[in-house]
């Protein structure tokens, strides 16, 4: 029991003798450092908070519009009737629902609709440019160096 009891209390008071930094573990620390040389950092942080939410919001407005040119924003469609058919007169509108004369037929609002998908696909382009999470900080170092020994 002394022996173990011994034994722990030399490994005790020898351990702070091995964190000092002798000759030999300065020499190789200073042999593998180089002062120059920084290493590249990255962050996980978006690159533009404001970037990005303006982007979701823009592409929300954009598939709302897109939504509304295809469903309730209708254009009454004339193209296949004959040129005398006038509208309310021998056509009821498109998506009247209680009338006694025909229907005419619906096409989908073009000019909101092509404004809306650009508004989606310009508020999606900005929220992958605002989104990004990884970016490089710093790069170093700027050059290159290569020792061949024989």
């Amino acid at each position: 029991m002394m022996k173990l009891l011994t034994t722990l209390l030399v490994l005790l008071l020898s351990t702070p003798a091995f964190g000092q930094d002798g000759p030999i573990a300065a020499s190789v620390k200073a042999q593998y450092t180089r002062p120059d040389v920084t290493t590249t950092v990255y962050t996980t942080q978006m690159r533009s908070q404001a970037l990005f939410w303006s982007g979701v919001t823009l592409a929300g407005v954009g598939t709302f519009m897109s939504v509304a040119a295809v469903t309730w924003d209708q254009d009454s469609d004339l193209s296949l009737e004959n040129q005398n058919t006038r509208l309310g007169r021998d056509l009821a509108p498109c998506g009247t629902t209680r009338t006694l004369l025909p229907i005419a037929d619906c096409k989908p609002n073009s000019t909101l609709l092509w404004l809306g998908a650009g508004m989606a696909v310009g508020g999606g382009l900005m929220m992958i440019i605002g989104g990004q999470t990884v970016q490089v900080v710093e790069v170093t170092p700027h050059s290159l160096a290569m020792r061949i020994t024989f």
